[in-house]
């Protein structure tokens, strides 16, 4: 039995964003036939196939790209003392936000959490704290420095009182990749433990979810649509809301699907492209030069309005839209593994910031968000000169 725990299992081929489409989806929908929802519509038989004929597609661009030697893991840190002045540009960026909106959300809940940051500086903070602290785990791994474990844990606390669920979640996850793409192999007896714990994640995780949005927990089992069969099992009511943040959205979804059922739905190009498709900063400041205005998606419920990566896009172009978006996705994915390969330096954190973006795309749609472009597409290429000019200035 001991030599069974110590046993290594190679893990690391499954860091992989065209796999992790299939197995982040196949979580929700498994999650979704637990039926302990009322409010959930039953999933149609048109969903399940597009979902299986794109799980396929993917699954077999990530055999080949598995198939190349894509990723290189650098054996050594690079300018430490950058990290060190980062670390605190960082921090500094926090105390001008937090000077700035004048309270804690975490300590004063007569403010909307959502309508905390200073413009400009609220983006920089969040983004940097994301790809740095990634980049932190990297530096670990590779030196065995506790200094950047420690910067790691001093921006998480910070997310946390910020009530940055979703920015905690994007580190943890990222890092979790991080480790598997640089470890390969973990033991038998880790993976156990993780399992073991992911009851208690999801208490935590609603525990979480519910302080933040004041959620108790007659609303939890009765206004949102708590089965008897999760009823009668006896568990923590902070467990059903970590159920639904992972499967309402596909709930949403499937609620569109079942109002419209059509292959076109509305027609409605101009919102796709710019709701779908268009960076969301850009569309917010033309939505008054051009009369735009956010589609009103079909929603199981007002309180869970998140529904996948797909949500919108079947709403205003049908199913012509899914398969546009999962057209948009590969290119998407495509482009981002070009700057990973042309300008390195940052190449495991920002496959792992991938990695995690795909992963997420079950809540909503990231790939036309500010904060995702800038950690994939901008961040990689100018700390990668950053971080390289004395080399650069060196070969000159």
């Amino acid at each position: 039995m001991r030599g069974l725990l110590k046993r290594r299992l190679n893990v690391g081929f499954l860091v992989n964003p065209f796999y992790l489409y299939g197995i982040a989806f196949s979580l929700s929908i498994l999650l979704y036939l637990w039926r302990w929802s009322n409010i959930f519509p039953e999933l149609s038989g048109g969903l399940i196939l597009f979902f299986g004929i794109t799980f396929v597609l993917f699954w077999f661009a990530g055999y080949k790209l598995g198939k190349k030697d894509f990723i290189q893991i650098n054996d050594k840190t690079t300018r430490p003392y950058l990290m060190d002045i980062i670390f605190w540009l960082i921090i500094i960026l926090g105390i001008i936000n937090l000077v700035f909106m004048g309270y804690l959300p975490i300590l004063d809940r007569s403010h909307d959490y959502r309508e905390f940051g200073m413009p400009v500086i609220d983006p920089l903070f969040n983004t940097l704290s994301i790809f740095f602290s990634v980049y932190f785990i990297q530096s670990y791994l590779v030196d065995k420095n506790k200094r950047f474990l420690m910067y790691v844990f001093v921006i998480l606390i910070m997310q946390i009182i910020l009530f940055r669920r979703s920015t905690i979640v994007w580190i943890i996850s990222s890092s979790f990749f991080l480790i598997i793409l640089y470890k390969k192999k973990i033991n038998v007896a880790l993976l156990l433990a993780v399992i073991i714990c992911i009851p208690l994640f999801s208490y935590c995780f609603g525990l979480y979810g519910n302080t933040r949005s004041n959620i108790t927990k007659s609303n939890a089992l009765n206004d949102l649509g708590a089965s008897d069969t999760f009823k009668s099992i006896g568990i923590s009511h902070y467990h059903y809301m970590t159920y639904l943040y992972i499967s309402s959205p596909l709930a949403n979804l499937q609620e569109n699907i079942v109002v419209g059922d059509r292959f076109f739905n509305k027609g409605d190009i101009k919102d796709f492209f710019f709701y779908c498709l268009m960076p969301q900063s850009i569309t917010m400041r033309l939505e008054k030069p051009l009369s735009l205005s956010p589609p009103v998606c079909n929603l199981i419920t007002p309180e869970l309005i998140v529904g996948t990566f797909f949500m919108v896009s079947y709403f205003t172009m049908g199913w012509f839209g899914m398969i546009i978006m999962f057209l948009f996705l590969f290119v998407y994915i495509i482009l981002s593994l070009f700057i990973i390969r042309k300008w390195n330096t940052f190449s495991l954190t920002t496959f792992s910031l991938l990695s995690t973006t795909v992963s997420l795309l079950i809540f909503s749609n990231f790939l036309n968000r500010m904060d995702v472009i800038l950690l994939l597409f901008i961040y990689p290429v100018i700390f990668h000169f950053i971080f390289t000019r004395d080399l650069i200035k060196a070969k000159s």
